[in-house]
């Protein structure tokens, strides 16, 4: 075997070993692949067997070397959540195996100093591979960070100002208190056009009953959040916000045409893109004008090609596709997991998210490495994820803040959480946004640390 070995020092059990791209020589695969093995990203991987016989078979045609290979570049393309309040097995296991990335709830947070550290023994348990955390820190019933985090409202209050500014200072608050727990990347801002009253899911999530609203909102909350070294994620391409079922207990159907979509629905994405929005989550919903499916024969727009290739070639985003949980009902419902991911990932998904179950989230990778090694996924399409991911962990990953001066500064940031000054700009939008509509407002109480 070429390359030069370091050994990252976890369950030895389980050994984890780094190599760089550049230093293998992967004769016996096929021509597609053994070019993309020689771009200098770094990889990740554990030796961690596969248990199915007809799996086992086919990684036989292979060297150990090149499945190990394959399946660390696989596991970078997974994003998991799990259960606890601190590091646990789930967690280990997934990180070991080369998670990318990690999805955080309200399960895993009891008080900053709590999730602080969480997020801090995570990224330690990746060693020198920088791994991307993340949580849907939206405000308004969707805020997995409670008090005394800031009360965040919801996005409708700061549409209602029809305010750039406010979105921005809004997304600012977010982003400096995200940042000073470790958190990398928010799944916000919705840019779902609220435009359907019978919609369950959406309503109030959303800026605006108007793209332009919402696309100017969007784009202000974007920089916000980026500016602080957060992440964004625009979702849930290519719109969720006219739709009647909620994708997480079904598929719900968008049955427009491609020029409703570009007027309405699209057009806050276009305005992300603008935004330099770091990523995008698109929806479980099935789309006709792009699937051409009909009703008994339904496709989510994370397994169709033209949706996801429309959001790279008509709005021209370079970064990174996540799709929406694999575990909703929009897919479980019709898909076996397994097989969804590696539709996905064939439609251009780059990081699938698969937010619950240990044995789910490890089928999707031995799935997605045997649909690499029987050659039904190219490996040009996992390392073009691969690559655009590591980008985004370049610009946006933290470290495990190991350094006693960085410590300090996270000690610092994390007494900021909460502050009279966050409450005191979330408050004045609040009471902007009532003075607009003629109605009186009461301020969530600010809870004292």
């Amino acid at each position: 075997m070429h390359g030069t070995e370091l050994l990252v020092q976890r369950d030895t059990s389980i050994p984890t070993y780094v190599y760089w791209q550049s230093d293998f020589e992967m004769d016996g695969l096929n021509d597609n692949v053994s070019s993309y093995l020689k771009n200098p990203l770094p990889v990740f991987y554990s030796s961690l067997p596969s248990h199915d016989e007809t799996d086992q078979k086919v990684e036989k045609s292979f060297r150990a070397d090149q499945v190990a290979k394959i399946r660390a570049a696989v596991a970078e393309l997974l994003v998991f959540g799990f259960s606890g309040t601190s590091m646990n097995h789930h967690a280990r296991r997934l990180i070991t195996m080369g998670a990318g990335g990690v999805i955080l709830f309200n399960r895993n947070f009891k008080d900053p100093e709590q999730v602080a550290r969480l997020c801090a023994d995570l990224k330690r348990e990746a060693g020198n591979r920088p791994l991307l955390i993340m949580v849907d820190q939206e405000g308004g019933y969707v805020q997995r960070f409670g008090p005394p985090f800031t009360v965040i409202p919801h996005a409708r209050i700061v549409g209602d100002t029809s305010d750039p500014e406010a979105a921005g200072a809004i997304a600012s608050v977010i982003a400096k208190e995200l940042r000073a727990v470790n958190v990398d990347m928010n799944l916000a801002p919705v840019l779902d056009v609220d435009t359907n009253p019978e919609n369950t899911v959406i309503g109030k999530r959303s800026f605006a009953t108007t793209p332009a609203r919402v696309a100017n909102l969007g784009f202000a909350y974007i920089r916000g959040l980026q500016c602080e070294g957060v992440a964004a994620c625009a979702k849930h391409y290519p719109g969720h916000g006219d739709t009647t079922l909620d994708s997480h207990v079904d598929l719900p159907l968008l049955p427009h045409s491609l020029t409703r979509l570009v007027e309405i629905e699209m057009s806050p994405f276009a305005k992300a893109v603008d935004a330099d929005v770091a990523a995008v989550m698109v929806a479980h919903i099935d789309v006709p004008c792009f699937s051409g499916r009909t009703e008994s024969a339904r496709k989510p727009a994370t397994m169709c090609v033209d949706t996801i290739a429309y959001l790279r070639d008509a709005l021209l985003f370079e970064g990174v596709i996540i799709s929406d949980c694999m575990e909703t009902g929009a897919i479980v419902k019709e898909h076996r997991i397994e097989e969804a991911a590696v539709q996905a990932v064939l439609a251009g998904i780059d990081m699938v998210l698969v937010s619950h179950t240990l044995s789910r989230q490890i089928a999707v990778v031995d799935a997605l490495v045997q649909a690499v090694l029987t050659e039904r996924i190219p490996y040009r399409r996992v390392m073009d994820a691969v690559s655009r991911i590591f980008t985004l962990k370049q610009t946006y990953v933290r470290s495990s803040f190991q350094d006693w001066i960085e410590k300090g500064l996270r000690e610092f940031e994390i007494q900021q959480i909460g502050c009279k000054e966050h409450h005191d700009i979330v408050a004045n939008i609040v009471y902007q946004s009532a003075a607009i509509r003629g109605e009186a407002t009461t301020i969530p109480r600010r809870k004292r640390r």
